[in-house]
């Protein structure tokens, strides 16, 4: 009984606006406290440590789009109020219609800012010469989508405006069109048919190749959380394997009985000779992994039981990729795509490419990957 007093004294006698009435003065001071906070809480950041990435921006952007709401709450209430008493102040749907093309305009604009800050983390020029291919296809992919969400938005916006509420004007009953339900399902249907049609051309030509000669073999052993790379020795043919031979002194489980795997090479860094093909073989230990260098647009699953591989050729040297990112730090690495368990991130190597002479060079210096005995275990042996 005393709140519903409290509520008729109020809204009977005083004749306050809705937005000032107990609930909606709540949630005024609910929203202004927001907007205080957002605003305060970039000073309290900034004592503590230096902002970085967007800084503060996003935060500024909240701020400000709070503070509009409650101007626009608050003046919308106040026009109801005077409305009552026969005096029109705002045509809302006239403001509505106009701020449509202005958030259209501004979202626009956000949208431009936010790609052109998010460039510097985009990746450099492909490294592998099938990567052009996929750049390529990946820009013209974007070009299509680009275009056609910037149409459908202002198509959209621009309605709101031209088709807005008026007095004595009456909507068009429109049932369908034949015609036109079958250009916009024809147009897009034709499009994503080109796109996927050119798409599935460049991943056969990709995937579906016939290795050349001359191409470096070698393979990729996934495990949980690591990998292990093989490369065939003088005789250029990597040995069998069996994962029934897996053992703490086989990881891998190579064939000991093969002769063609006892000059194998076990490395701990990927090193491939620049512009010469390669066969990368994969295979996995526990869980599916996924082999991802993403310099090269490399990327493969590793599946236990199911061997899979990945041909491509490397076109640019580390030291040159270093020069065109302008950092000397740069290096190739071979990661893991696939979240595939707790250590998932220490699924990391790196790779090199070089010349053929700096390539020769590495290579004399790595070992096999079945030791040959010590002279003095030899003797022990023999006694």
């Amino acid at each position: 009984m005393k709140k519903a007093f409290l509520n008729s004294f109020f809204m009977n006698r005083l004749h306050l606006p809705a937005l000032f009435q107990p609930r909606g003065f709540t949630a005024l001071v609910g929203v202004l406290a927001l907007f205080l906070a957002v605003l305060a809480e970039p000073a309290m950041a900034q004592a503590v440590a230096p902002t970085e990435g967007f800084g503060d921006g996003p935060k500024l952007v909240i701020a400000l789009i709070a503070l509009v709401w409650v101007i626009l709450a608050g003046l919308k209430t106040f026009s109801a109020s005077m409305r009552s008493q026969g005096v029109r102040l705002f045509n809302w749907n006239k403001v509505n219609a106009v701020l449509m093309v202005f958030f259209l305009v501004v979202f626009m604009l956000f949208v431009l800012w936010h790609f052109l800050k998010l460039m510097k983390f985009t990746l450099p020029v492909s490294a592998s010469a099938h990567g052009v291919e996929l750049d390529g296809m990946l820009s013209v992919t974007f070009w299509i989508t680009i275009a056609v969400f910037a149409l459908t938005q202002v198509l959209l916006f621009s309605f709101a405006l031209a088709y807005r509420y008026k007095e004595g004007r009456k909507a068009l009953f429109y049932a369908d069109n034949h015609q036109l339900e079958f250009y916009w399902t024809v147009v897009p249907a034709i499009v994503l048919t080109v796109l996927v049609l050119y798409g599935t051309k460049i991943w056969r030509e990709i995937t579906q190749v016939q290795p050349a000669k001359d191409a470096l073999k070698f393979e990729l052993f996934a495990y949980q959380f690591g990998w292990q790379a093989r490369y065939p020795g003088a005789d250029g043919v990597l040995g069998g394997h069996d994962f029934r031979l897996i053992s703490a002194t086989n990881s891998m489980g190579i064939e000991e009985t093969d002769s063609a795997g006892r000059d194998d090479l076990l490395v701990s860094e990927i090193t491939l000779p620049v512009n010469r093909p390669v066969l990368m073989k994969l295979r996995a230990r526990d869980v599916i992994h996924s082999a991802y260098m993403p310099h090269f647009r490399v990327q493969m699953n590793v599946v236990p039981g199911m061997p899979t591989q990945f041909y491509f050729t490397p076109t640019v040297t580390t030291k040159q990729m270093q020069e065109i990112t302008g950092n000397s730090n740069f290096v190739y690495e071979l990661a893991c795509n696939k979240i595939c368990g707790a250590a998932h991130f220490n699924m990391r190597m790196k790779v090199n490419v070089v010349t053929d002479t700096e390539y020769a060079t590495w290579l004399s210096k790595q070992r096999t990957y079945f030791r040959r005995p010590e002279p003095a275990q030899e003797l022990l042996s023999a006694r």
